[in-house]
């Protein structure tokens, strides 16, 4: 590829990255403020552990038998169809692979469906017995959303394929906004409410369905039932998918693990504190990371597919790069700010205390190692996933499956509940050094320019330190929401600022590239 070519192709990835972005930051802003008024519409603990944990077996079960396959198995293999001039094959190969898959689906929909109550009891017995059937009866309708969602999910993954990453980057933001429309109408401290918001809920998954097909149908129309079981090319894209089902849904099976660990724990709103502490942290990895990540993940497919190996390397280690430079001060930032960050987004009622704020800052900064880990993990995955070495992450993933539980069991009883997200962080380094490992043995894919990038993070990490300290020492607490909210991010922006200027004075490619960016968008806005 000539150099004008592969400028050419960097910029279009790069707006393409920064379109996703503005997508998840929307969808995470909104998913921000469905949390917000689950604390505010659900004010007894009771209740709102209820309608968090009903939650946890659907989203297991969706990550398990489809959420993980979806762009990480369809979307590089249609990649690689598309690149070879073979689409009427790679299409036919995805239609029976979503044909076989919805079947599974809604067999298992069912059955969860009709036995939500008795497995709620026997999955969580060490949980309030209300809570737990209050969890069950609000999961009949999410099992039948997952159906919807599953179709969404499909739609994304197949127009991701075509790189058609402005049709997919806002349904999530739809999906959100009529889920909070939801909360805000029914939600309330009764069985019937609580079951009509998880009603609305399913509605929502509808609608979702529903645009993200409307906006992709020319592409999508191409794809149909087909049950053909003995297709060659749909059980080479099983078995491609098959281990990429059960190490994608590893995130969602060790938060199910936490779960089951924080139902055990002393007092009510332990359930409701680990998840906004996960929300929390996932909000710069599923920005930053994902979007990078899923950006990546069809061009490297068609390197590979054409061996240009160079590429790919190349390809690699700028995305690697460029998404660590922004989740590393992120994950820095709250660690430092974990009960500011944590009051500033889900404290807007009485009823949420000080103490619901630093129970879920604790758990918050036994994440921050997570932000940074985890997106080497996500962006290694997609590179095994795009050259089809799909075993990798399985192996990566069953690792963290022993060492996740083993570290919370042997942990809680001496340092209490940060223990369970320490132990996901631990987990979480286990699977980067497993994935870098063996993807570095091949010389021909392998990343470089590590070491010296590194390097001028740690310099711009401790001067960004030093500098919050420094604001911090002038921070004294004053009543008032916004003084509160002010407060905050007048801290982030300037240590971001000193971060990007730290960046820019010792000639980082990647903050170079993003100020290139700023200042295109602000000429062609001129």
């Amino acid at each position: 590829m000539s150099s004008e070519r592969k400028a050419v192709s960097a910029k279009g990835m790069t707006l393409a990255t920064i379109l996703v972005m503005a997508g998840l930051v929307f969808s995470r802003a909104s998913g921000f403020l469905r949390d917000i008024f689950v604390g505010i519409k659900f004010d007894d603990p009771v209740f709102r552990d209820g309608y968090t944990l009903a939650f946890n077996i659907p989203d297991l079960v969706y990550n398990l038998l489809i959420g993980g396959s979806i762009q990480s198995a369809i979307t590089p293999s249609l990649s690689a169809s598309i690149a070879a001039g073979e689409e009427e094959r790679g299409i036919r190969a995805v239609s029976t692979f979503i044909s076989f898959m919805s079947v599974l689906m809604f067999i298992a929909c069912t059955l969860a469906t009709i036995f939500s109550v008795p497995l709620y009891s026997f999955l969580f017995n060490d949980a309030n017995p209300e809570t737990t059937y209050l969890a069950g009866m609000a999961s009949k309708w999410l099992f039948p959303q997952i159906i919807f969602m599953m179709l969404a999910a499909l739609c994304i993954g197949i127009l991701n394929a075509y790189k058609r990453f402005g049709s997919t980057a806002f349904g999530p933001t739809i999906y959100n906004i009529f889920v909070l429309l939801s909360i805000i109408v029914f939600a309330g401290n009764s069985q019937r409410q609580l079951m009509n918001t998880t009603l609305g809920i399913m509605g929502a998954a509808l609608i979702y369905f529903l645009f993200q097909f409307f906006v992709g149908r020319d592409k999508l129309s191409k794809f149909k039932f087909i049950w053909a079981p003995g297709d060659k090319d749909f059980h080479a894209l099983l078995k491609r998918a098959l281990p990429i089902l059960v190490s994608a849904s590893v995130v969602q099976i060790n938060l199910y693990i936490l779960n089951a660990f924080v139902v055990s724990l002393p007092g009510d709103g332990n359930v409701y504190a680990l998840r906004n502490a996960s929300t929390t942290w996932q909000l710069p990895y599923g920005i930053f990371a994902v979007a990078i990540g899923n950006v990546m993940l069809p061009t490297l497919a068609e390197h590979y597919s054409k061996k240009d190996y160079k590429g790919a390397s190349e390809l690699l280690g700028n995305r690697l790069r460029k998404a660590l430079f922004l989740t590393i001060p992120s994950a820095v930032l709250m660690f430092i700010l974990n009960v500011d960050v944590i009051k500033a987004i889900f404290q807007w009622k009485s009823t949420y205390t000080d103490d619901d704020a630093r129970r879920a800052g604790v758990l918050l900064a036994g994440y921050s190692i997570a932000i940074v880990t985890h997106t080497i993990v996500f962006i290694m995955n997609q590179a095994f996933y795009a050259i089809g070495k799909t075993k990798v992450p399985l192996f990566a993933g069953c690792v963290g499956l022993i060492t996740n539980p083993v570290i919370c069991y042997l942990f809680i009883p001496h340092f209490g509940a940060i223990a369970l997200t320490l132990a996901y962080s631990f987990t979480s380094i286990l699977q980067m050094l497993i994935l870098c490992y063996l993807y570095a043995r091949n010389k021909e894919l392998r990343p470089h320019g590590f070491f010296a990038f590194f390097m001028k993070e740690i310099i711009i990490i401790v001067l960004m330190v030093v500098f919050l300290g420094l604001i911090n020492l002038r921070y004294h607490e004053v009543t008032g929401k916004m003084y509160e909210l002010l407060s905050l991010a007048t801290r982030v922006a300037a240590c971001l600022t000193i971060y990007f200027v730290g960046a820019l004075f010792l000639r980082m490619p990647e903050a170079d590239e993003w100020l290139r960016v700023i200042r295109s968008k602000f000429a062609k806005s001129k």
